[in-house]
């Protein structure tokens, strides 16, 4: 296997596609209107755009919580990977932003999905 084709791999286990991902006037869209879901080890901001054809999602991990970037971006890997099976069952034109609380490991991965469970239930998203 040559090493493009194994990263594209790579990507694709641990990222969603850019349609489904929160753009910048999004972003602020929701920041203004969403409403605030709280769980241990993250919280959630979820706003339903009238008329959206799909579900977007975004995960903010703060510079407070991981200086470097590769920390950073390995930690968003990481939570999109355990909302991953929640894209495909959310309400069409819902619009979420995971906030991160606490870096994610790979033994809190189960437990950081039974919380995105128990959490969009709560908000209406699945």
């Amino acid at each position: 296997m040559s090493f493009l084709a194994l990263i594209c791999q790579f990507k694709s286990i641990f990222m969603i596609p850019a349609r489904q991902k929160v753009n910048k006037a999004l972003f602020k869209t929701l920041m203004e209107k969403g409403r605030s879901y709280h769980s241990g080890g993250f919280s959630i901001r979820v706003f339903f755009a009238p008329n959206g054809k799909g579900a977007k999602f975004s995960v903010v991990v703060p510079k407070k919580l991981e200086k470097s970037a590769v920390k950073r971006n390995a930690a968003k890997r990481r939570v999109y990977d355990a909302a991953r099976p929640f894209l495909k069952i959310a309400a069409p034109g819902s619009v979420s932003a995971i906030f991160i609380k606490k870096p994610p490991t790979a033994a809190s991965l189960p437990e950081f999905t039974r919380e995105f469970e128990l959490i969009f239930k709560k908000a209406g998203v699945i």
